[in-house]
């Protein structure tokens, strides 16, 4: 019996460790339904890329093309601020021919000494990043906007403040239906009353553990500053509400740590926006 029992346990822990290890991407959809979304972009599909830090993902590509999005966005921490920047650049050559790709800085990408380098070769084949921007994207005579705005790039929760404000500054009001794209998903607190519809985030990389089907465990160092939660952060993945305001926290793809990623799978996410007529 006690032999029996063993070879259970140790059974049960490898399926276990198997299932947590489990690298396979996941492929994750939202509807996002507003009055706001015109008709002429009812259906429209935005997918979602994040903290890839120039990793090695099999099957990315053709999970992407599959979903055939109308736009592809990446919301920051393309590469890691160590190592060569090459995987980031040959991923966007193959994105760009899927679809328009729109991309905003993450911490990593501008802790790199070469960054300036690396968003060039980004232009030359084709991606449009967001430093405090906005773009009107245009769609059977219906037009919305695209925002993004740089990673606040500093260690301390005063400085973070003033970056962000600095770059929301920049982006003149939009009266139609607003998104934004911002890395940093622990900051949306300071973020949901600002007039954004909707909000696509990453960093915070699903919690890097999580509890099977629950909440991240572990947020990223480098969010510390910022006075979020080390453990168990509030903003960890998924789809957040405030009034007026949705956000979707991709858990990413990469992982830049030495630790796995456990019960985290790599994720794409594909947001699909709904016009929805007013009663």
């Amino acid at each position: 019996m006690k032999k029996l029992l063993k070879t259970a346990v140790l059974t049960g822990g490898i399926l276990f460790t198997v299932k947590g290890l489990d690298n396979r991407i996941e492929v994750t959809h939202y509807d996002i339904s507003s009055p706001k979304i015109p008709e002429g972009f009812d259906g429209y599909k935005i997918l979602q890329i994040s903290d890839y830090h120039a990793d090695s993902v099999p099957g990315l590509i053709e999970e992407i093309e599959h979903e055939s999005p109308d736009i592809i966005v990446s919301t920051g921490d393309l590469v890691h601020d160590t190592g060569s920047y090459t995987p980031g650049v040959h991923l966007c050559k193959h994105l760009i021919d899927i679809a328009p790709v729109y991309a905003v800085t993450g911490n990593h990408d501008l802790w790199r000494s070469d960054y300036d380098e690396f968003e060039r070769e980004l232009t030359e084949v084709g991606v449009k990043t967001l430093h405090d921007e906005r773009v009107i994207l245009k769609r059977n005579e219906s037009e919305i906007s695209l925002s993004g705005i740089d990673d606040p790039f500093a260690l301390n929760s005063v400085k973070i403040a003033e970056n962000i404000e600095n770059s929301l500054a920049k982006l003149p009001r939009y009266n139609g239906y607003d998104i934004l794209l911002f890395h940093r998903a622990n900051l949306f607190d300071r973020l949901k009353y600002r007039g954004f519809n909707l909000i696509l985030a990453g960093h915070m990389h699903g919690g890097q553990f999580r509890i099977p089907k629950g909440r991240g465990v572990v947020a990223p160092k480098s969010s510390w500053g910022s006075k979020s939660s080390m453990f168990f952060p509030k903003y960890f993945a998924g789809h957040y509400h405030a009034p007026h305001t949705d956000m979707i926290v991709n858990r990413g793809i990469g992982n830049p740590m030495l630790l796995p990623r456990l019960f985290n799978r790599p994720e794409i996410t594909v947001i699909t926006l709904k016009h929805k007529k007013e009663i």
